[in-house]
């Protein structure tokens, strides 16, 4: 199926539109939870959707030889990123975090290259220079700025470095799964990451966070919402994507991302700065060298 097809763009804006808010939900759980939490009650509410929607797979365990990259896909896909996350969250702009996460694309190109035969043009080549500058900018500019608190330029490496998990991941269902169908897939891959988030949960004081705040119920309420529609459903609907367009095209959702996170920040009363603007239209240029055709 073409990439421009009806279909592609519904779910493409739908999934820009869904991830670009999740960084707001993200700011609602550490209210009551810790960041460590909010990450593992996200994993284990969309391992627990993902189950109930793929209890039909469940019969017919993937071959063998395909476990190292569920397992891949299931840590640096549904896993590793949704701990860092919060984590950043909690110390940085989420606006600035969803900056970050436009990456993606950049990261899924270098480790296509080096590790699963992909090619690289010279304008791709100089998109991922111009991108990873701008990440520079950032962290440079979050560094320094007079209003940031000691080190916060760590959490910006954090965001980083969930979008680096996510190029990983891509490119593992893009050369290795692209055959499995996207339910299977997710299912199966949030259960490796699911099952390490709740032992990680009940061994904590998230009962006792949960039971004892007055916003509790309320906040786990906002948290179920992010792990089941802005986690499993939306992971469904990406690996549907990849698989009738390209890892690439599936990973540019993050071009728009961060213009929703910024909105919700920004709504929330956050403090972004010139370098963050200039940062993100940086790394949006060289996403896009990244991803423009050559010509005849």
């Amino acid at each position: 199926m073409k990439e421009n097809s009806v279909r592609a763009w519904v779910i493409f804006v739908a999934l820009v539109a869904v991830w670009g808010s999740s960084f707001l939900l993200m700011k609602k759980g550490i209210t009551v939870f810790a960041p460590e939490q909010v990450g593992a009650i996200r994993i284990v509410y969309a391992m627990l959707f993902s189950l109930l929607v793929g209890m039909r797979f469940l019969k017919h365990l993937p071959p063998q030889k395909e476990w190292g990259a569920y397992l891949a896909v299931g840590l640096l896909g549904n896993g590793i990123p949704y701990i860092l996350f919060p984590i950043a969250v909690s110390h940085i702009p989420s606006g600035l975090v969803g900056i970050t996460n436009s990456l993606t694309p950049l990261f899924t190109l270098v480790f296509g290259l080096l590790f699963f035969g992909r090619t690289m043009r010279r304008k791709q080549a100089l998109g991922v220079a111009v991108g990873f500058a701008g990440a520079a900018l950032l962290v440079g500019g979050q560094a320094t700025a007079a209003e940031a608190e000691p080190g916060a330029w760590v959490y910006v490496l954090l965001a980083a470095g969930s979008s680096m998990c996510y190029g990983v991941s891509i490119n593992f269902i893009g050369f290795r799964l692209s055959h499995t169908h996207p339910i299977a897939l997710t299912m199966w891959a949030f259960v490796l990451a699911g099952i390490p988030a709740a032992g990680f949960l009940l061994s904590s004081d998230f009962l006792a966070r949960a039971t004892s705040h007055p916003d509790g119920l309320e906040v786990l309420g906002y948290l179920a919402f992010l792990g089941i529609v802005g986690t499993a459903a939306a992971i469904m609907a990406f690996n549907y994507l990849i698989s009738i367009t390209s890892p690439i095209f599936a990973a540019s959702t993050t071009y728009l991302v961060p213009g929703v996170a910024l909105m919700w920040g920004l709504s929330m009363g956050e403090a972004l700065h010139m370098h963050h603007a200039i940062g993100l239209l940086t790394i949006l240029f060289g996403v896009y060298l990244v991803n423009s055709k050559q010509k005849a």
